[in-house]
């Protein structure tokens, strides 16, 4: 695996009055007055950038939802970044670092944090954004209906507008995950008036609404987005030269992974961040291509509907399942040695990552058939929901298909598309388990907390347990860093292994594959791709 980073997490002292830089997990607090900050690029490349032309990007599928608010899809994320600012964002080694806010304060109880803005911003539609703003879009996420980021901002009770360029949260309890919740879609800023225009035709059609480095012109359904440069964007680079460099980004979903390589390959593409592992050997050894690749912070997994009445109702039929997969073959049959076996929701870049956390390391079939008859309803049969169109992911599916079958559990393969498949787990209509990983988040609480915690809106599964409620809610209060990973560590043991909520089996990695004209552009922890960097070589 090229690159290598582990999670710093910050003190208490750093926490409550630092100034300095922290890495993934805790954030970055500064009381210090500070000059307006740029999100220079990480490192300034040789030779002078140039400006114009146009990249495409091949994405595995089509954005769901252009709405922070609801989205729930890592796709949308890809697009998300691109036209929307947050209020802070993470370098490429995951420290947070100032974007829409400039600095940040938090008061000594750890219950007040004050945002000091920029002042030069503008939305795509011409309107300002100030510190109504932050307040309007932060009370949207967390008192709309269907909104997917009430669970990231269950800790603020309340926004003040100190000031017109000043915003402070009031947190019912000291909230450790603030900073990193907000670097994602619960701190993306979007336009009130382009909100309100749209109304519900704002998920599809978020045109001219955020402030982000490239506008949103074109949304055509499963063939492409247009996304043109904002030429009004704050952001600069190091040399003080104004970003973004290119004209335009086209965002072509293929969900087949073997026909985005040929894109790639052909020209047709320029980037990606999503391809196959029996591809990457040789992608490496391309001479029109450049690979590269750090730890991720997502996670793959199967996801069971546990309501009374379906079929994982029973706990110990997810055990029997979790037990029963082999890992190892997994990683090495399916995705090539690329990315690490997986055991549970905490990925190895995040600072409460246990390596010896191994619960489930060598398959157990006969185990498993033990706990099935231990339930006494005869052979375990279940609905296995698969996203569509990959080539990769139906061999994986079809593996785990073999390997539960030497445990005498039976699971029926069922494509259907990835959008589907969301909407049936939000709904908890599911009937027995489906196929989807998580993208990750820069602290273990946006891997855990809103797919584990009773009634949240990621809790796919439907799992409950008071006692994992209960520690999950201590570690988000609490700003000492070992505290932490203990309470982190023992809800995991719980939710893994003796009342699992779901099948963990691969943490990914984040990749990013380019034409070699393509130059500026690395890997972040997120797998997201950041084009305001980006130039074309001539």
């Amino acid at each position: 695996m090229a690159g290598s980073f582990r999670i710093r997490p910050i003190s208490r002292r750093e926490f409550l009055a630092g100034g300095a830089a922290a890495a993934l997990g805790l954030g970055l607090w500064s009381c210090a007055p500070a000059a307006p900050s740029q999100p220079a690029a990480p490192q300034q490349p040789a030779g002078q950038p140039n400006y114009g032309g146009t990249l495409v990007f091949v994405l595995e599928d089509d954005v769901i939802d252009f709405d922070p608010m609801r989205s729930r899809a890592f796709v949308d994320r890809n697009v998300h970044y691109q036209i929307y600012d947050s209020l802070v964002r993470i370098d490429p080694k995951g420290n947070i670092i100032p974007w829409l806010a400039e600095r940040w304060e938090i008061s000594p109880d750890g219950k007040t944090v004050t945002f000091y803005l920029r002042q030069d911003v503008k939305f795509h539609d011409g309107t300002t954004f100030d510190a109504s703003v932050v307040k309007w879009n932060i009370e949207r996420y967390i008192t709309a209906e269907g909104s997917a980021r009430k669970g990231e901002l269950e800790p603020v009770a309340s926004i003040d507008v100190v000031n017109t360029y000043t915003v402070r949260f009031n947190l019912k309890t000291p909230f450790s995950p603030l900073l990193a919740q907000l670097v994602d879609r619960a701190g993306m800023m979007v336009s009130p008036k382009a909100v309100e225009a749209a109304g519900a035709d704002f998920t599809r059609k978020a045109f001219k609404a955020g402030t982000g480095p490239f506008i949103l012109t074109e949304a055509v359904k499963d063939d492409h987005i247009t996304l043109e440069r904002n030429p009004e964007w704050w952001g600069k680079d190091q040399l003080g030269n104004r970003l973004p460099y290119v004209d335009k980004v086209i965002v072509r979903p293929i969900t087949n992974s073997d026909v985005r390589l040929a894109n790639l390959r052909t020209g047709e593409a320029q980037v990606a961040n999503n391809i196959a592992g029996k591809d990457v050997a040789s992608v490496k050894s391309d001479p029109t291509l450049s690979y590269q690749e750090i730890p991720g912070l997502a996670f793959a997994s199967m996801i069971p509907n546990r309501r009374p009445g379906f079929v994982f109702s029973e706990p110990r039929y997810i055990k029997a399942v979790a037990m029963a997969l082999d890992r190892r073959e997994i990683l090495d049959r399916v995705f090539f040695g690329v990315g690490t076996v997986g055991y549970g929701a905490i990925a190895p870049p995040h600072f409460a990552y246990d390596p010896n956390f191994k619960p489930f390391e060598r398959p157990d079939p006969e185990g498993a058939k033990r706990l099935v008859a231990e339930v006494g309803r005869g052979q375990l049969q279940f609905e296995f929901l698969v996203p569509s169109g990959d080539p990769q992911t139906l061999q994986l599916a079809q593996l785990i298909q073999a390997q539960l079958a030497k445990a005498d559990i039976k699971a029926e393969i069922v494509q259907m598309e990835f959008a589907q498949i969301l909407q049936l787990q939000s709904e908890k209509t599911f009937k027995g388990m489906t196929l989807v990983g998580w993208s990750g988040r820069i602290d273990p609480d946006g891997n855990v907390y809103d797919h584990i915690y009773t009634g949240r809106p990621f809790n796919d599964s439907s799992y409950s347990n008071p006692e994992v409620d209960k520690l999950l809610d201590e570690q988000r209060a609490t700003t000492d860093v070992n505290r932490r990973r203990e309470l982190l560590r023992r809800a995991e043991q719980i939710y893994v292994v003796d009342d699992p909520a779901r099948v963990w089996y691969r943490f990914g990695v984040a990749m990013l594959v380019t034409n070699r004209r393509v130059k500026g552009l690395e890997p972040y922890p997120d797998q997201i791709v950041r084009f305001q960097y980006a130039w074309l070589e001539k």
